[in-house]
């Protein structure tokens, strides 16, 4: 059973094309509608959204909870949906789910933020059928005129999203040879036993079997794994972020290490000039993968004594191979 929680926006359909998905797959105890409370025309299209959302989805005897957000005032959001959420995860102990299809990035932000600090919660988004369809067609004099208008929108102060300062800890490097091995076989395992074989140790010593049996409990305490019902072995597989994690390590564990300008092939022509003087930014300077996994990993120190206990790198083996690059890698950001 879920509660779920909309923003309401311009959408419409979407929001019930989302509702109709989770009403085949579990019952709702509850639903949200936060609209847009303000006066301007996207408050209005917001309000019109609502009231017909509302109508569209009292069933049962059950009316929605309407509530109106500022959707560009960050902790106006945070505070309403803290509100909301503390009610019905910690209170009454409901799983919830959060559609944040039509919002902003500051209320998108806010919803993220908060769901981080309670169980059970979790986002969604209704993509759409077909994308920018609102879009004119390159090449046309009306991309050219919409394309004018849309780059040199001002903004304003730039707004932070604030977050909480525990975060989720990064798996150690132990960790990621199990979320690289389950990757590697379809993101699950019948046992612990396979784990330990595909990872290259030995699942008949007590103590490898003790070892991977604390390492993965800690996956799964973090939410990288989850494990499955089994009447005689223990089930693991990835979750969703597992999954999505797990990838991300692949991937930089496969990455060659020079880099190569790669030229995209592009479509449309792009020899036009534009007249508009844009704001230098030369003195920016591009972020490398390494700048991102610094900033990542720069609050747990690794280990690297350890390293060569835990890959050979002499070996030929191919899965060894990618727990070596990814030492590498880690090692090279520690220093």
């Amino acid at each position: 059973m879920v509660v779920l929680m909309c923003f309401v926006g311009h959408d419409y359909q979407r929001i019930l094309d989302g509702v109709n998905y989770w009403r085949m797959h579990e019952p709702i105890e509850a639903i949200y509608l936060f609209y847009d409370k303000k006066r301007d025309p996207y408050g209005y299209a917001s309000k019109r959204n609502a009231r017909d959302l509302e109508k569209a989805l009292t069933f049962a005897g059950s009316k929605p909870r309407v509530i109106g957000i500022n959707p560009q005032d960050y902790e106006d959001v945070f505070s309403s949906f803290y509100k909301a959420l503390k009610r019905e995860v910690i209170d009454n102990g409901r799983k919830v789910l959060i559609d944040a299809t039509s919002t902003t990035k500051e209320a998108y932000g806010a919803a993220v933020t908060v769901s981080l600090m309670f169980p059970k919660v979790g986002i969604y988004i209704v993509p759409p059928a077909e994308r920018g369809w609102y879009i004119p067609q390159p090449g046309t004099p009306e991309y050219e005129e919409w394309f004018r208008r849309v780059r040199m929108r001002r903004g304003t102060i730039p707004q932070q999203i604030f977050l909480p300062g525990n975060r989720l800890e990064h798996p150690s490097l132990d960790e990621m040879k199990i979320l690289l091995a389950l990757i590697e076989h379809g993101g699950k395992a019948e046992s612990i036993k396979s784990v330990i074989k595909w990872c290259g140790d030995n699942p008949s010593n007590p103590a490898i079997k003790n070892k991977y049996s604390r390492l993965i409990s800690k996956l799964i305490s973090k939410g990288f794994i989850t494990e499955e019902p089994s009447t005689r072995t223990k089930r693991i597989r990835l979750t969703g972020f597992g999954k999505v994690f797990a990838k991300a390590l692949k991937l930089i564990a496969t990455s060659p290490p020079a880099r190569e300008e790669v030229k995209p092939e592009f479509p449309y022509d792009l020899n036009y000039e534009f007249n508009d003087t844009l704001t230098s930014r030369n003195t920016l300077k591009s972020t490398s993968l390494e700048d991102i996994y610094g900033k990542i990993v720069s609050s747990r120190q690794f280990n690297t004594a350890t390293i060569p206990n835990i890959i050979q790198s002499s070996s030929t083996n191919e899965f060894t191979n990618l727990l070596s690059r990814l030492a590498k890698e880690f090692k090279e950001l520690e220093m």
